[in-house]
């Protein structure tokens, strides 16, 4: 019989352990909050979904964990595709990405990577709580106030209270699976099957770390090399497939794909296979709202995609950041309206899912089709229709966050390296514009559907109000001190090379950083040439 403890008080309350939980609760606690995290498992536990983006290290530097990882972990320069129209192998290195100041990202065991981070918290000054499970919520007049859980050890259960409570519990959704709405995606229902291999055959040199990705007739493969000669290497397959493999049995099923994929059998023609079969169901789901009265969802808590990006921890990261910035924001500034700080929270994150989703759709669906065809669209969905297409692809797998407006516009402010600021800031040099002198002869005009919105930016710890630019087609755009005096310019100048030297000369600004802010303008649909 469970036995009712005392109770409890915090600020926030986390669910769950995992890269989303672990790095709001570190975050939040950075800010001074006092945070209880409740893992229902003893760490480390076995998880899938180990290869991470590149873009995603910058997250670990500000968590700082990244020289831990840099000394644990394989590090993956690119990814390898087999992968549309023809069998031909094609490679994307992370160099080529915009705006990520690492040009590698990691190949984890979960287990200790998961484990890294939580432990991390803790040091921070989290109070982590394992083999503890939530059982449900307490609610205060709808509100969520706290919650119920029991220790899977002692058997007893505990109350708690805190003033916020973050749902990081993963697709169970301890809070979100009985309070959302969840909208199962009709094209991405797939199922994933796996093992693990010791001696698989890797790329030569800077290649060895890379992720490979080849079709088959059934679905696609990963290849995720790890420590000790171990690759992870798995199928996804859709629920046709699925019915086939329960036919001929999962070891019967995972063998006969091998051999279906000639660029996979030859990568194991020495390897053994050390593990299980393992299968999961992998489909892609988003709930209709990420967040509630008194609590927030991260990670698959609130939305899962197709892992065919790596995007899972990718995104749970973010949001774990994104969450940590606006629970602090209410928390300490009572005046700032909550529903305003966690609608802008949901539409940053939604955006960013399903960007990612759009171009799973488009490679799925694009089998016969080129790998130009994969670039020229993810320019489309990467927001930046001036970038060149190739660079958009990769700079869209890699996690960039050059088209996150929310991110972009308060670098400063986050400590950010000088690599990287002059990375955003100045990415489009004089030298680059050299090469597309022709908008730099014309002049600049405002289109008449320009319309400010109010929107937030990122100042330190917490979200300030800020403006936004809604462009003509439907995305917003950073009202920057600097588009500020861009627009209050157009007027008095006779073209933008005027105008770049104009406003270079108040001091305020660098050329490189009003080159690029043009650059940037044009390219989303502020400016246009009148």
């Amino acid at each position: 019989m469970s036995k009712l403890q005392n109770e409890s008080h915090y600020d926030v309350i986390v669910i769950g352990g995992g890269p989303g939980g672990s790095s709001a609760a570190t975050f939040l606690a950075d800010y001074g909050k006092s945070v209880l995290l409740l893992e229902r498992d003893k760490f480390p536990r076995y998880h899938i979904g180990e290869s991470l983006l590149s873009g995603t290290l910058e997250i670990f530097r500000k968590l700082g964990v990244l020289e831990k990882l840099e000394n644990t972990f394989v590090k993956k320069w690119g990814v390898e595709w087999v992968w549309g129209e023809t069998r031909k192998k094609w490679t994307t290195y992370f160099k080529d990405a915009v705006s990520i100041p690492f040009d590698y990202g990691f190949q984890v065991e979960r287990a200790e990577f998961d484990k890294i981070l939580l432990d991390n918290a803790a040091e921070h000054g989290v109070r982590v709580q394992e083999q503890c499970k939530v059982v449900e919520g307490i609610f205060e007049g709808g509100r969520v106030v706290g919650v119920c859980y029991e220790d899977t050890q002692t058997l007893t259960q505990h109350k708690v209270y805190a003033r916020w409570v973050i749902d990081a519990s993963g697709q169970g959704g301890a809070l979100t699976a009985k309070l959302r709405q969840r909208t199962w995606d009709p094209v991405l229902k797939n199922m994933a099957i796996w093992s693990y291999w010791r001696g698989a055959k890797r790329g030569p040199g800077i290649d060895q770390g890379n992720t490979f990705l080849p079709t088959f007739a059934d679905g696609w493969w990963w290849f995720i090399p790890q420590r000790n000669e171990i690759t992870s290497i798995g199928a996804v397959i859709d629920r046709a497939n699925y019915d086939r493999m329960r036919e001929m049995g999962p070891e019967a099923f995972y063998q006969s794909a091998i051999e279906r994929t000639p660029e996979m059998a030859e990568r194991l023609v020495d390897a053994k296979r050390i593990d299980d079969i393992h299968i999961l169901r992998d489909w892609s789901y988003e709930y209709d709202q990420f967040y509630g009265e008194g609590y927030v969802a991260v990670g698959d808590a609130a939305c899962f995609i197709d892992p065919l990006f790596s995007t899972g921890v990718h995104l749970a990261l973010l949001a774990g950041y994104m969450s940590s910035l606006a629970i602090n924001t209410i928390l300490d500034k009572p005046e700032t309206s909550a529903d305003s700080v966690l609608r802008f929270y949901e539409k940053q994150y939604k955006r960013d899912y399903r960007r990612y989703r759009d171009q799973v759709y488009f490679l799925y669906a694009g089998q016969a089709a080129s790998k130009e065809d994969f670039f020229w669209k993810a320019r489309n969905v990467f927001d930046n229709p001036d970038l060149d297409p190739r660079r958009s692809f990769i700079s869209l797998i890699a996690g960039s966050f050059e088209h996150r407006g929310w991110y972009h516009r308060c670098l400063k402010r986050m400590g950010t390296p000088k690599p990287l600021e002059r990375i955003v800031n100045d990415h489009s040099d004089s030298e680059q514009f050299n090469m597309n002198p022709e908008y730099f002869a014309g002049r600049l005009a405002r289109p008449q559907a320009w319309q400010l919105v109010e929107d937030f930016a990122i100042d330190g710890n917490h979200l300030i109000s800020a403006q936004s630019i809604l462009t003509p087609d439907g995305n917003d755009f950073p009202l920057t001190p600097l588009v500020q005096e861009i627009a209050a310019n157009l007027e008095n100048t006779a073209s933008a090379a005027d105008l770049v030297n104009r406003i270079a000369a108040s001091g305020r600004f660098s050329k490189g950083e009003v080159h690029g802010a043009i650059s940037d303008s044009l390219a989303h649909g502020v400016l246009t040439l009148a």
